[in-house]
């Protein structure tokens, strides 16, 4: 028998704080316990985009800096309501209405990201 001691590679999570740079724009993380590097995502104020009562999409400025399986660069984050709905034909002309309201609400948050990238800024 071996008197040599034996020994194993174990995988473990290891916790410590990590400092990391923050756009002007980012008010903050939805989650500040990022399980990997990777997780890290800054986001910006949240617009929601509605108009005569739809409620049609919800917008920010998000970056994941360190992600390897999506875009890292500047991106404006958007998602759809999923309104569906039956409607009469006042309330389809409200509805198209606000189609072209939330257009032109997510054009300039477009052009707002546009400036900010052109700006150089983070």
């Amino acid at each position: 028998m071996s008197t040599e001691p034996r020994t194993a590679q174990v995988d473990v999570f290891v916790t410590k704080s990590l400092e990391i740079d923050e756009p002007d724009w980012c008010i903050g993380h939805r989650d500040d316990l990022a399980q990997y590097k990777v997780d890290i995502t800054h986001y910006g104020p949240e617009h929601a985009i509605a108009h005569n009562g739809f409620d049609l999409f919800s917008a920010r400025l998000g970056q994941s800096p360190f992600a390897d399986r999506a875009p890292s660069d500047l991106v404006l984050y958007v998602e759809h309501s999923g309104f569906t709905g039956s409607l009469n034909p006042d309330e389809v002309e409200a509805f198209a209405d606000a189609l072209v309201e939330a257009a032109a609400a997510l054009r300039a948050l477009g052009h707002e990201l546009a400036a900010i990238l052109a700006g150089g800024g983070q």
